[in-house]
């Protein structure tokens, strides 16, 4: 005897697979924003191509996102356009030059926690009426409401400030970076220096730092990473050649001439050093430190992986650096030239080097091999990571 079946109706069985598949999560893709002269460029990250260009008449310096990665924003130096990257249309532009008030913001800008402002440092020159000469304020901390399009706050920061960094764990403060790293409260407009670079705490080095370029991801971790160097008053050696220095030993620059003198002279092996570099990184609630590195490199700028136990830094080189120790685990030269700016994909298995010239590179994380380049219109210096 054949067991009986229960048959099911077929429209049952459509509305049960269709309940499923709208009950599954959707897959979370990463999109690469890259804002070049004249051009936007939108990019796949799974398949690596431009899947859109937006168009604009600017040369963009900067990008910064919200932080829930519906709004991109980018910097023309004298405007800021805003993209909604939900339709990848540009939505708004904020225009602040005006013929009596010449303003320029600065490279690195930031987006509030709740997104309605936009943090800039903004360099001021007002054109007198009536009067040839120019009148150049002192460097501005603005608060710029976007739905209000105006300012409703701006504070005097110390000469020398060069950009915002938003706090991802303390939206009441931001970092402002300059000669000096200074915590802002952003209610009261009162600093505090941080971190010393210039003018460093006793017996600290004294640095230059390059951080002008903000390559976090909305949803990461909310560590900076920028490079920082030390002058030639401290040196690490590299090769001892003849001289009785240790390898890998910091020096005086004093200690070091001598030894270069005595080995001179003998007519022997030079010894071989180079300045020091670090790694200034700023965590979530504005604590900065210095991370030595066992290299050096000229670098424009530098990511921290997404799960923070590396970061890659560029310029005309990719180093991958360990976060803990500093050390460079591998490195490769950059091929197609210098590059701006750095990006990782939300699982650390890809990183991006680009742009600068019309163009960006493709590595594989892990082994730091190039594995791709994507052609672009046209030059620019930062890409943002949004995954949506």
């Amino acid at each position: 005897m054949k067991r009986l079946r229960k048959k099911i109706p077929w429209f049952a069985l459509v509305f049960v697979l269709a309940a499923a598949m709208y009950a599954a999560p959707a897959v979370a893709k990463d999109y690469l924003y890259v804002p070049c002269s004249n051009t936007l460029h939108i990019i796949d990250c799974d398949t690596d191509t431009v899947t859109k260009t937006l168009s604009y008449n600017d040369y963009v310096i900067g990008g910064a996102a919200s932080d829930d990665g519906r709004r991109y924003y980018i910097n023309a130096w004298r405007s800021i356009y805003a993209i909604d990257t939900d339709r990848q249309q540009i939505v708004d532009r904020y225009e602040f030059w005006t013929p009596l008030n010449r303003v320029n913001v600065g490279a690195t800008f930031a987006v509030s926690p709740d997104g309605r402002r936009l943090y800039m440092i903004w360099m001021v020159t007002k054109k007198k009426m009536n009067v040839p000469k120019l009148n150049v304020l002192p460097q501005q901390f603005v608060i710029f409401d976007m739905a209000k399009r105006q300012v409703v706050k701006n504070y005097e920061v110390p000469a020398g400030a060069m950009g915002v960094i938003s706090l991802k764990d303390d939206p009441d403060h931001v970092v402002i970076l300059g000669l000096d790293v200074f915590k802002l409260n952003v209610k009261t407009g009162e600093t505090e220096k941080i971190l010393g670079l210039l003018h460093p705490a006793e017996g600290g080095p004294v640095l230059n730092s390059l951080a002008l370029i903000n390559n976090r991801s909305p949803g990461d971790h909310g560590l900076f990473c920028g490079p920082a160097y030390g002058g030639e008053d401290r040196l690490r050696v590299l090769d001892p050649g003849d001289s009785d220095l240790e390898p890998g030993r910091v020096v005086d620059q004093a200690v070091y001439a001598q030894a270069m003198q005595k080995v001179m002279m003998a007519g022997g092996k030079p010894p071989a050093a180079y300045p020091l570099l670090y790694y200034l990184i700023i965590d979530g609630r504005g604590k900065a430190r210095l991370l030595e590195a066992d290299h050096f490199a000229m670098l424009y700028s530098s990511v921290i992986s997404p799960d923070t136990r590396y970061l890659y830094a560029a310029m005309d080189e990719l180093y991958k650096v360990d976060m803990k120790t500093g050390k460079a685990i591998a490195f490769d030269t950059l091929a197609r030239g210098t590059v701006y700016s750095v990006a990782t994909t939300a699982d650390g298995r890809k990183v991006y080097a680009g742009p600068a010239g019309p163009d960006l590179v493709v590595y594989n994380a892990e082994t730091m091999k190039q594995i791709g380049m994507i052609p672009l219109k046209a030059d620019g210096v930062a890409m943002t990571r949004i995954t949506k």
